[in-house]
C-alpha cells in the first residue's frame, strides 16, 4: 500500500489531538455518567485544551496536508483513550487485582480479539515481523510497561489525576514529529501543544 495511502494526517496534529481531548472526554462522562461535579480549575482546563486543539488545527500544514483527517482520526482516537482509561481506572480499583495480572489478562484478550484478523493477513504478518520485529517488539515492550505504570498509579491516585498528567505526552509527540519526520511549521503546534499541557494541569488541579 502506498505510504500516502496509510499516512492521513500529520504526527504533530493527531497525536496531541488524540491526547488532548481525552481528559475532556473522560470528564464529560464523569458529569454525565457518574454524577461527578468538577471545580472551575478543572472546567477551565477542559477550555484551555479545546483552544489548544484549535491552535494546533488552525494552520493548514506545509505540503499540502489536510488537517480534516488527522483531526477525525486524533477525536476517534481521543474517544477510545477515554473509555478505557475509565474502564481501568474502574477495574483496578472495584476489583482490586494485581496490575501485572489485570495487564496479562488484557493481553490475552487482545490477542484473541486480533488473531483471526492477523491469520487472515498473515503474509503481511510475516513481513512485518521479518522487516520490523525488533521495533514490534521494543514498542510492545515499552507500551506495555508504560500502561503498567498508569495501572499502578490510578491504585493510588484519583484518575481525574492520573488521566491528565498522562497527557504531557504531548509536547513528546510534538519534538518527535520534528525530530523523527522532519514535519515543518510546528511554532504554532507547540504553541498548541503548550496550552494543552496548561489544561491538563488545571484538570489536575481542579
Amino acid at each position: 500500500m502506498p505510504a500516502d495511502r496509510i499516512c492521513e494526517g500529520d504526527l504533530s496534529i493527531v497525536y496531541p489531538v488524540a491526547r488532548g481531548a481525552g481528559p475532556v472526554l473522560t470528564m464529560a462522562v464523569a458529569i454525565a455518567v457518574l454524577g461527578e461535579r468538577p471545580g472551575w480549575l478543572a472546567v477551565a482546563g477542559a477550555a484551555a485544551i479545546v483552544g489548544g486543539i484549535a491552535l494546533l488545527t488552525a494552520r493548514r500544514p506545509a505540503g499540502g496536508a489536510r488537517v480534516g483527517p488527522g483531526l477525525v482520526w486524533g477525536l476517534a482516537t481521543a474517544a477510545f483513550i477515554a473509555a478505557y482509561t475509565l474502564f481501568d481506572g474502574h477495574a483496578v480499583n472495584a476489583w482490586a487485582p494485581h496490575p501485572v495480572v489485570y495487564l496479562w489478562l488484557s493481553g490475552v484478550v487482545q490477542a484473541l480479539l486480533l488473531t483471526p484478523s492477523a491469520l487472515r493477513r498473515r503474509e503481511l504478518v510475516a513481513a512485518l515481523v521479518r522487516l520490523r520485529g525488533a521495533t514490534v517488539v521494543l514498542v510492545g515492550l515499552l507500551s506495555s510497561t508504560a500502561y503498567l505504570l498508569v495501572l499502578v498509579a490510578m491504585q493510588r491516585a484519583p484518575i481525574s489525576l492520573v488521566a491528565p498528567l498522562r497527557e504531557t505526552s504531548v509536547v513528546i509527540g510534538l519534538v518527535l514529529a520534528r525530530l523523527l519526520f522532519r514535519e515543518q511549521s510546528l511554532g504554532a503546534r507547540m504553541a498548541g501543544g503548550a496550552v494543552v499541557v496548561a489544561g491538563t494541569a488545571l484538570i489536575a488541579l481542579g
